[in-house]
């Protein structure tokens, strides 16, 4: 069992909580939340700072990451999907690293669960393998096309 605390916890669904301590088993699971006193000193994890819940990245788009830095904003959805367009001949490597890094990042940054906006399944082996609990929505384009939309739903099962 640990006993973890910080200057200031931030819990789920209560005010925060100065010299807090988090009673934590074996597999993680937050046991209790209480105050540092009361506590034996040499049984606790003393950080500085605060701790917080995981962060939630509620929209994004993993297979999209070798883009990061290449790509105005805020130009709107035409001139970003023509982006997008001339960016379909970069090299399956430089693709993945980039969804590698960004999976990384995101870990590093305290994320633990992703709404991830696909069409692709470049994704999926980095999502299976990552630490991050992913919910990945599937984007499908047709463009208003009324005869291709059962087309574009069936190749899109799989993603």
């Amino acid at each position: 069992m640990r006993k973890i605390t910080a200057d200031i916890i931030f819990p789920v669904a209560a005010p925060p909580v100065k010299e807090g301590v988090i009673v934590v088993n074996e597999e993680g699971k937050v046991l209790r939340l209480g105050q540092r006193a009361g506590h034996d000193p040499a049984s606790l994890e003393i950080h500085q700072g605060v701790i917080v819940p995981g962060f939630v990245n509620t929209h994004c788009h993993l297979e999209l990451s070798h883009m990061k830095g290449r790509v105005d904003t805020g130009t709107g959805l035409l001139p970003f999907l023509q982006k997008v367009v001339k960016f379909r001949d970069i090299p399956m490597e430089e693709i993945l690293d980039a969804i590698s890094r960004a999976d990384q990042e995101m870990f590093e940054n305290g994320i633990v669960a992703v709404g991830d906006i696909s069409n692709k399944l470049d994704t999926r082996e980095r999502k299976e393998s990552s630490p991050i609990r992913y919910y990945t929505f599937v984007e499908m384009f047709d463009f208003l096309q009324n005869e291709g939309a059962q087309k574009t739903f069936t190749m899109y099962k799989d993603v």
